[in-house]
């Protein structure tokens, strides 16, 4: 029997846990959190204590856990489920939290080199970098654009694990570049952190690295790469085996291909 004092309607009861009275509806309808008294016009009354159950229902949710299991876990409580349950979430919040660093330092990454973009274009640096893991893909031969979609659809597949989209580019021979064949061959990589000993990726070397900002799309970087020889020449620099194009403003930051802005490097052998 309903007592007064002791039960709330599901208004009430709604209002004192902040959710709707659909939420409670909803709750009721699949069985994870049913009203403890119903009266003869079909009213449904919420006991004063089941707020603390509802408590632990809405702290479940926010660690994400699915409605299914939280109503398995509320039929089968005990403190070693308990302890089961704490231990489980720990480690998923674990893995949450280093994907979220992934993507914070993804994030920062583009930030940064969104502005050192702006600040840098049409000038030429002489810049230390930092070794890194390449992903490579297959090479391409003269590839038109369909086959170079696919490659590179091909390459992000290899790393769907990761939650956030790792830093892309290009690589070409400096021979060829050198000898203006700018498709004769090219690659395309993945930037991607790597701790594993046996790694399967492919190591740009640290080092000094001649490096300019490619105001424009693809089809206008022959200019820039011949800029770069010269310069190169008239300062006596002699240049690695590869050069890296890197897409650092693109389809996600402007509407117009001309306004992309491209990191072309080439590491220097001897200054």
């Amino acid at each position: 029997m309903k007592n007064k004092k002791m039960h709330l309607s599901t208004g009430e009861f709604a209002k004192l846990c902040n959710v709707s009275k659909h939420t409670l509806f909803h709750y009721n309808d699949i069985g994870v959190f049913v009203p403890q008294y119903i009266d003869e016009n079909g009213y449904r009354y919420y006991h004063v204590l089941q707020y603390d159950t509802f408590c632990t229902i809405t702290q479940l949710r926010t660690i994400g856990m699915p409605l299914s299991e939280i109503k398995s876990y509320l039929s089968h409580r005990s403190p070693s489920k308990l302890i089961s349950l704490c231990s489980e979430q720990e480690s998923l919040i674990d893995i949450q939290i280093r994907q979220l660093r992934q993507i914070k330092a993804s994030l920062c990454a583009t930030r940064k080199g969104v502005e050192r973009a702006i600040a840098s274009q049409n000038k030429f640096f002489i810049r230390k970098e930092l070794q890194e893991h390449l992903r490579l893909s297959e090479i391409l031969e003269n590839a038109d654009d369909a086959k170079m979609t696919f490659a590179f659809g091909n390459l992000m597949s290899s790393v769907r694990d990761t939650m956030f989209r790792p830093v892309s580019g290009m690589i070409h021979r400096t021979c060829d570049i050198k000898q203006e064949n700018y498709n004769q061959q090219c690659i395309f990589y993945l930037r991607t952190p790597c701790n594993k000993k046996n790694c399967d990726c492919t190591l740009k070397p640290s080092g000094d690295y001649l490096v300019t900002y490619h105001c424009g799309g693809y089809e206008d970087l022959a200019n820039t790469y011949q800029e770069i020889l010269t310069y190169a020449g008239n300062n006596n620099l002699i240049l690695g085996e590869w050069f890296y194009e890197e897409m650092v403003i693109g389809d996600w930051a402007v509407n117009n291909s001309e306004d992309y802005v491209i990191k072309v490097s080439v590491q220097i052998i001897i200054k």
